[in-house]
């Protein structure tokens, strides 16, 4: 219970939380560490929206997108967990070729709303 005497009002942590938060983006106080955190959540909600499954095996900085109906390695998608950005193989169909172009443009605002927001804790010299 909060306590109304000591300036605080009942909901006033929901409006706080609120306004730190819009569409799911945190807006303040995010560390480096945090907003790529943040990237590639957004990038892995969107890609199973797409209808892909999200693959962590490959140890090495990068997660795999594997469609449902996966035949070949040929068919997946790498997403790059530092630079976000997908890669594809040359060989790879039009399809994929396609969704990876799809998850790079939707990408793009997102990362850049996120990168714009981060301030460095100290003066930089």
């Amino acid at each position: 219970m909060v306590r109304s005497s000591s300036g605080f009002h009942p909901g006033s942590f929901a409006v706080a939380v609120f306004w730190s938060y819009i569409d799911g983006i945190k807006l303040k106080n995010m560390n480096k560490k945090e907003i790529k955190s943040a990237i590639n959540k957004a990038a892995y909600a969107f890609v199973e929206s797409m209808g892909y499954e999200v693959h962590d095996d490959e140890g090495d900085g990068t997660v795999s997108f594997v469609p449902h109906e996966y035949t070949t390695i040929d068919d997946t998608i790498t997403w790059h967990r530092s630079s976000h950005d997908t890669c594809v193989l040359n060989w790879s169909s039009d399809k994929t070729k396609a969704d990876a172009d799809a998850i790079d443009a939707h990408m793009k605002p997102i990362i850049e709303q996120y990168n714009n927001q981060y301030q460095p804790k100290r003066a930089m010299a």
